[in-house]
């Protein structure tokens, strides 16, 4: 073997080793990527149902007032929300629900959940000044045509 058949086999397997090398480092990385891809479209998916589990909520703790009984808590209607988890479809999307729930676990539900309501009280804290005069609007649209009587009852004779 000539000095210059042994100098560009030496080079092929210096390339070779460096692709193999650069394959090693990129490859976990771009698996990891296409999972990521996987779970965040499934957590869109997840979205409509997140949404339903937080106005569920809302709209039981309208109905414990309704029928007399204290408003529920914030962490009662979290915790209302968070059980949607057991109510989610056969099927998200695409998928089966075992698959969405494989990748998607009960705590980060949960997070989706609170990230969710995040943003809704984010919303209306922005817009807070727009949703009191909308308040005070329908108070006024809606007051009674003469105020309550009082009956005043004098003290009694000693």
């Amino acid at each position: 073997m000539t000095t210059n058949e042994l100098l560009m086999l030496m080079a092929g397997i210096a390339i070779s080793c460096g692709v193999f090398a650069l394959l090693l480092v990129i490859y976990p990385r771009i698996r990891a990527g296409s999972s990521n891809v996987v779970v965040a479209s499934l957590e869109a998916a997840l979205q409509p149902f997140i949404f339903e589990a937080i106005m569920a909520a809302y709209r039981l703790s309208e109905k414990t007032v309704d029928q007399g009984y204290e408003r529920l808590k914030g962490a009662d209607k979290k915790a209302l929300a968070d059980s949607v988890y057991k109510l989610l479809p056969d099927r998200i999307g695409d998928h089966d629900i075992t698959f969405v729930k494989s990748l998607v676990t009960r705590e980060r539900f949960e997070v989706l959940v609170q990230n969710a309501f995040d943003q809704f009280d984010q919303f209306y804290v922005v817009h807070h000044a727009h949703f009191d005069d909308e308040f005070q609007d329908f108070i006024g649209q809606n007051k009674p045509a003469a105020p309550p009587t009082t009956i005043v009852v004098p003290p009694a004779p000693m």
